[in-house]
């Protein structure tokens, strides 16, 4: 009789990993709720290690592979571990960060092939220095989200701090395809060198943000990436990163200041999903003529 542990250890592999990898996206329940789901599904994903030996060997890298930290504990008992055994650090690719602490700058220095980062701005300053200098020193993103809490405005100290290392690990991953903000891009001095990182960014294909109410020029200047000739923008309205986009009416306030700039309304219309009836046509009328 055939059993699982008799299968090629290739075929293992990919079934373990769809049971081990754990989902990417932060929970998104409230931070009270949190830590017995975080718990929950570390034990789940713990299961298939505990089997026997093959499969604790095949399976332990797939267990690093993406890592949420919701709190410093788990941030301090991660570095405990990947000190204990570096070479796990090698095998993690994604990591997500929904409240990043200090803990996570030791934790960030040991990961040379991290290749997605899902981080949420840090509101305390203190945090945010060892942070903001271990970002800086990423070389190898190809994707990157960056969150907003509610309560963290871009103008205080620490935020500001994390958008200027995030902008300077965006020029240094050449390979970086990717972005996704869950707030919208303006004017703000805060974002001014994120937006010239994104417009510099020698690979970048596809941005998600949300719409904005009024005209930001920040979009014009991201467009102007020769990078993103004919790739995917996508300009739109969602709750975060991780969300589904709904379709945008094109005769938003935004959609209408945008249609001037060629460049700019070709990749929202490549990217975007507009609702009546698309840019075109009499639901469709942009300033007051159709395309």
């Amino acid at each position: 009789m055939t059993t699982l542990a008799s299968f090629p250890e290739e075929l293992l592999e990919r079934i373990l990993a769809h049971t081990v990898i754990a989902p990417p996206a932060p929970h998104s329940r409230a931070p009270w709720h949190q830590g017995n789901a975080s718990t929950k599904d570390t034990r789940s994903r713990m299961a298939p290690l505990l089997v026997c030996r093959a499969f604790h060997r095949i399976a332990l890298p797939f267990f690093y592979h993406t890592l949420v930290l919701h709190s410093p504990r788990q941030s301090a008992a991660l570095l405990a571990a990947l000190c204990a055994q570096p070479d796990l650090a090698r095998g993690v690719r994604v990591l997500v960060l929904p409240s990043p602490s200090a803990n996570d700058a030791a934790v960030l220095s040991m990961l040379p092939k991290l290749l997605v980062l899902d981080v949420t701005l840090p509101s305390n300053a203190e945090d945010a220095d060892d942070l903001t200098r271990a970002v800086r020193d990423l070389r190898s993103l190809q994707e990157l989200s960056v969150r907003k809490a509610a309560g963290t405005y871009l103008s205080q100290p620490a935020p500001r701090a994390m958008l200027d290392a995030l902008s300077s690990a965006v020029l240094a991953s050449p390979q970086l395809t990717s972005t996704a903000l869950s707030f919208p891009l303006s004017g703000d001095p805060a974002l001014a060198t994120l937006t010239a990182a994104l417009a510099a960014a020698p690979a970048l294909h596809t941005l998600r943000t949300p719409l904005p109410a009024m005209w930001a020029h920040a979009y014009a200047e991201v467009a102007a990436n020769p990078a993103l000739e004919r790739r995917r923008a996508t300009f739109t309205s969602f709750s975060g990163p991780a969300s589904q986009p709904r379709p945008i009416l094109p005769t938003a306030l935004f959609l209408r200041a945008a249609r001037p700039h060629a460049r700019l309304s070709e990749l929202i219309r490549a990217g975007t999903h507009l609702a009546a009836g698309g840019w075109r046509g009499r639901s469709a009328t942009v300033g007051g003529a159709t395309a």
